[in-house]
């Protein structure tokens, strides 16, 4: 699932008296305590208000207390797979506020091995690129001590507690970020419940494009961090799929669901960069393969199998796919139209800005399978027709590629050889001014551009999904040989 490379949230409306009027004194100190959480009936609706407390110190000692508000669409139990999910979701969430004065002692409740490795791994790997755009020592040191007798408890006041779900559980839930991954997914399952987090226009649209109800979650970090992110505390990207992963998953074990399947392929493994210490720095770690693995073992007492469908699949694979099944025109692969605190256009008008990384990639990833007018509607202008792209679009495959939902380098070269010998796109700016260096990085690597549109390994999926995904392959086949017999 694509999701916003910052961790923006829903625009907050504060509860009245919820909040000092006052600025927190900065610095902020350490350790960052994990507090509790609380469970009530939402308000306004069927479902159930979660918040999750954490704990920081200001300059004046006084304790600062964060609090972040989650409204799902279904009531939760006080089962023991929904408390579960509710631990789980709790930890990774802190990352949001936990940046701010990074690095600190995290003070957290008593942990499974299982939970113990997803926050070691999340509060490390899934904040370096924070710490490295903010010359902050990478790998970032966690230290984990005790916290309070109250650290991670969960409170329930709901008077509406309902049974635990009678196993065996069924039924998947997809979520779904508005974007290619997500909509390939939702469109290869399609008796799959759609869930998103912060709804807005883009993931309606997708959801309509599909005739599917979309299950709304929302999201309000506090109030707070804007403000103090606007007074210079460490601000940056954090591991957003990891806590929209934790809300998916529990979601689903409060709705007796069996699996949550992610949008997540193979290119999210490749690191963003590797610093002069040879640390991997990963913009999408909590989409990479291990950390899909650390999740689903801290997810396996919630009953609630975590997956992601398309980790067999590169990026340019899924672009083919997703322009051959006609959805290439209902995705917004464009994390400026999900921006919160900053509007601009493409958040108003929801829709692919057009002058991002992700935006150009997401435009060669679907290239092949589309046709140059095709691309230039989707995209507001031709971007593979601009000299400025030529520098963007070698940033793709440079040593330090943008810090965005971007691929493999080696699918970038061989989107661009796949172009080069089409005679629709060969006169292309780009295409045209490139596909020697393309050519020649694929050469050295001993891959051929076809190599990328393959279906891989499907070992890893359970036997129920393997098929989905092998039935990409002529598709994929028909774009990687547009000449072979058929």
């Amino acid at each position: 699932m694509e999701a916003p490379s910052t961790d923006h949230g829903r625009a907050p409306a504060a509860e009245a008296g919820s909040h000092d009027a006052r600025p927190v004194p900065l610095p902020l100190a350490g350790p960052f305590r994990f507090g509790q959480v609380v469970v009530e009936a939402d308000p306004s609706g069927p479902g159930s208000l979660v918040t999750l407390g954490y704990e920081v110190s200001d300059a004046d000692g006084e304790v600062v207390s964060f609090h972040e508000r989650i409204v799902v669409p279904v009531p939760l139990s006080d089962a023991v797979e929904v408390t579960a999910a509710l631990r789980v979701l709790h930890l990774v969430g802190g990352v949001s506020y936990y940046k701010c004065l990074v690095p600190t002692p995290l003070a957290v409740p008593d942990l499974s091995a299982a939970e113990r490795a997803v926050v070691e791994a999340l509060y490390d790997e899934g904040l370096r690129e924070l710490a490295y755009r903010n010359d902050l020592p990478v790998p970032v040191p966690v230290e984990l001590v005790a916290g309070g007798p109250d650290a991670g408890t969960v409170h329930h006041r709901d008077d509406r507690l309902i049974p635990a779900p009678i196993r065996p559980r069924r039924g998947s839930l997809v979520p779904v970020g508005g974007g290619k991954d997500s909509a390939l997914v939702a469109a290869l399952v399609p008796e799959g419940h759609l869930l998103t987090v912060n709804p807005v226009g883009a993931h309606e649209h997708l959801a309509q494009a599909l005739d599917r109800p979309l299950l709304r979650v929302t999201r309000t970090l506090d109030p707070q961090l804007k403000d103090l992110v606007a007074r210079g505390v460490t601000n940056g990207h954090v591991p957003v799929t990891a806590i929209t992963s934790a809300i998916a998953v529990l979601v689903a074990s409060a709705s007796g669901l069996s699996d949550v399947l992610m949008g997540i392929e193979r290119s999210a493994d490749e690191p963003t960069v590797v610093t002069a210490d040879g640390v991997d720095v990963n913009h999408q770690f909590s989409k990479s393969a291990p950390a899909e693995a650390l999740l689903r073992a801290a997810f396996e007492p919630t009953g609630v199998r975590y997956l992601s469908l398309l980790r067999p699949l590169t990026e340019l694979a899924i672009g083919v796919a997703v322009a051959r099944r006609g959805l290439a025109d209902d995705i917004v692969s464009c994390n400026r139209a999900f921006t919160i605190w900053d509007e601009t256009t493409a958040s108003r008008e929801q829709r692919p800005c057009g002058t991002c990384a992700k935006c150009l990639f997401t435009a060669l990833m679907v290239a092949p399978a589309s046709t140059p007018d095709e691309v230039a509607r989707r995209f507001g202008r031709p971007l593979l027709d601009e000299a400025d792209h030529v520098e963007a679009t070698r940033e793709l495959w440079s040593a330090e590629k943008p810090f965005d939902c971007v691929g493999e380098r080696l699918e970038t070269a061989a989107a661009v050889v796949l172009l080069a010998d089409r005679a629709a796109w060969a006169d292309q700016v780009v295409v045209r001014s490139l596909a020697p260096e393309a050519r020649a990085m694929l050469d050295a690597a001993g891959v051929a551009a076809a190599d990328l549109l393959t279906v891989g390994d499907l070992a890893g999926l359970p036997s129920e999904y393997q098929p989905l995904l092998a039935g990409l392959a002529p598709d994929l086949a028909s774009v990687a040989h547009p000449d072979a017999p058929r």
